[in-house]
């Protein structure tokens, strides 16, 4: 009986690639598209594969065994190199991959078919230093990571470097937004201590007799009376000859102290 290759669900657009590579290479391929029966309805996509050439071309890329049956882990042949790596791995992600948003919290993962397939990509993602785990989901497995250096990383192995730069503008602007965050709110805090002290030092002015005060310290209780939101250095300031703020909190010091 004739042998074919049937490849159910499938992505459109992966499905459109595989077919065009296929094709290519000289293999009888070909796309149909149906309408799911039950449930939601969805319109579905599967990629049959046949033909004796076709079927050997499938056992060379590794697909196949020699009994024509589907391989969890690629021969070493397929991914020895480094580059035969990034691109097994690109067509795992382009296939059954997926990856979070930029701004969201990290998270790359590989659907496979079986525990030992998605420990197949992990390991073939470890030879180029890009650590995945591996975790058993909904009758099947992922190798996924949730370090979004880690996600950079194997974006641009793979060649999917717009991606990359996306995750990397990403971080350039939380990094920024926090450091914006954390200016503001030592600002805030800052405020609110120079207002605490601005307060209690106006409440003892008041209770002191200005007139009975040697000049300097004249001078600094009427600068802080005058302006009762500035600051110590901005009070030196306004003085005649201006005064450096060392100077103006040991006078404010001596007030207080009356």
């Amino acid at each position: 009986l004739p042998i074919s290759v049937r490849m159910e669900h499938v992505d459109a657009a992966a499905a459109r690639a595989v077919f065009a590579l296929l094709r290519a290479a000289g293999a009888d391929a070909e796309i149909l598209s149906y309408r799911e029966p039950r449930f939601s309805r969805r319109s579905l996509v599967a990629l049959r594969v046949h033909g004796e050439r076709s079927l050997q071309l499938l056992h060379e890329l590794g697909v196949l065994s020699a009994e024509l049956l589907p391989l969890e882990r690629p021969p070493r042949r397929v991914v020895a190199r480094r580059c035969c790596r990034a691109a097994y791995l690109r067509g795992a992600l382009v296939a059954s991959g997926s990856v979070s948003a930029p701004r969201a919290a990290g998270h790359l993962e590989l659907r496979a078919g079986g525990h030992a397939a998605a420990a197949a990509l992990a390991a073939i993602a470890g030879e180029d230093g890009l650590r995945l785990s591996v975790a058993e989901r909904r009758g099947s497995a992922i190798a996924y990571t949730k370090s979004k250096q880690t996600i950079r990383d194997l974006l641009v192995h793979v060649g999917a470097f717009d991606s990359a730069l996306s995750f990397e503008e990403a971080e350039v602007m939380a990094a920024t937004r926090e450091r914006a965050n954390r200016l503001t709110n030592c600002d805030e805090a800052n405020l609110a201590r120079l207002g605490a002290a601005a307060r209690s030092q106006r409440q003892a002015i008041a209770l002191l007799e200005l007139d009975r005060l040697e000049p300097r310290l004249r001078e600094v209780a009427e600068l802080r009376r005058r302006h009762p939101d500035l600051s110590l250095a901005d009070l030196g300031r306004r003085a005649r000859p201006p005064l450096p703020k060392s100077t103006v909190a040991n006078r404010m010091r001596r007030l207080l102290g009356i």
